[in-house]
């Protein structure tokens, strides 16, 4: 009977260390946020923190590059879903790199 109760405090603890490892290594997929803008924010960051590692020859230039793209992308993640304000949405980051 003691070996019994043992095994189930032993698979109890196993069972929610399990789970506090599965919490803590989520890869957030299918995630929903409370709020569009958290959403967007987390888009903008994962951007950032992503492009670093897959850029090459990444440098300062590459950079600012990257922030640029990531301002409009949070400018146009934070968009109403509507035809007018899709219409008139402008890359305002971006249009620096029209004239050059």
């Amino acid at each position: 009977m003691k070996n019994k109760k043992n095994f189930l405090i032993v698979g109890a603890i196993i069972l929610i260390a399990g789970l506090l490892y599965f919490l803590s290594y989520d890869t957030n997929e299918g995630k929903t946020y409370a709020s569009k803008q958290n959403l967007c924010i987390q888009f903008a960051q994962s951007y950032l923190g992503t492009i670093p590692k897959v850029e090459p020859d990444f440098n300062d230039k590459k950079w600012q590059m990257a922030v640029d793209v990531e301002t409009d992308l949070y400018n146009m993640c934070l968009l109403n879903l509507n035809k007018e304000a899709l219409k008139n949405y402008k890359p305002t980051a971006l249009e620096k790199y029209k004239t050059n």
